[in-house]
């Protein structure tokens, strides 16, 4: 029967792992912000340009945010709430409320699309009506450094969880999440041509070197 209105579901799963033992270290849904991911998805479509970034091409999912001020600890540990919102404010992250609390680092993505009806390894089929992205990132040990180094050069990576430098463990923990859709330099990230399009948080993950860290975060859109 041909429909002339359908309803769009957009996923967000975020799995965190270390890539030497398999050990998955964070397995949860994130938020999409839905004003942001409205606009990026129609400005996609229609190939044109987002407003925060008029002079450039149609924007894209291309970069990965980490922070560390997702979470609290006093005896417990609490979430802070993630920054979405219905309303597209037309901001760069920059001067936006939808950005992390506070990031540390950011990582350019490879994705892949999954189409209906596609295997996506070990018989994991894509249903119809839907599509899946998935933005995998394997941290840069070095890179995470390099940025960290830019406001304290005494900055080194931790060499285990149990590393006593409390500084480089602070500076290499990360609790939050985000997607971003950015302009890029020759040198990273443009944050004043950058939207943020999904946020998560959860509990502190340390990027020691004795462990790389692979986060595979996947958006299920879904038509119906």
């Amino acid at each position: 029967m041909f429909k002339d209105k359908i309803n769009v579901q957009a996923i967000g799963t975020l799995k965190i792992s270390d890539k030497e033992t398999g050990t998955v270290l964070v397995d949860k849904r994130n938020a999409i912000h839905p004003g942001n991911m409205a606009y990026i998805m129609a400005s996609a479509l229609g190939g044109k340009p987002a407003s925060v970034n008029s002079s450039g091409s149609s924007p894209y999912i291309n970069w990965m945010a980490f922070g560390n001020g997702g979470s609290s600890s006093t005896t417990t540990i609490s979430y802070r709430s993630p920054r979405v919102f219905t309303t597209y404010d037309g901001l760069p992250i920059t001067s936006s409320n939808s950005t992390l609390y506070s990031k540390t680092y950011q990582q350019e993505v490879v994705s892949t699309v999954y189409a209906p009806g596609e295997d996506m390894g070990g018989g994991n089929l894509v249903p119809e009506n839907t599509s899946k992205v998935n933005f995998k990132v394997e941290m840069s040990h070095d890179d995470y450094e390099a940025m960290q180094q830019l406001s304290d050069p005494s900055i080194t990576t931790p060499a285990t969880d149990s590393s006593t430098d409390t500084n480089s463990v602070t500076a290499f923990t990360f609790d939050e999440i985000g997607l971003l859709a950015g302009g890029s330099t020759p040198t990273g990230m443009d944050e004043t041509k950058t939207l943020m399009v999904t946020h998560v948080t959860f509990h502190p993950v340390l990027l020691s070197a004795n462990r790389t860290i692979v986060v595979d975060y996947t958006i299920t859109v879904q038509l119906s």
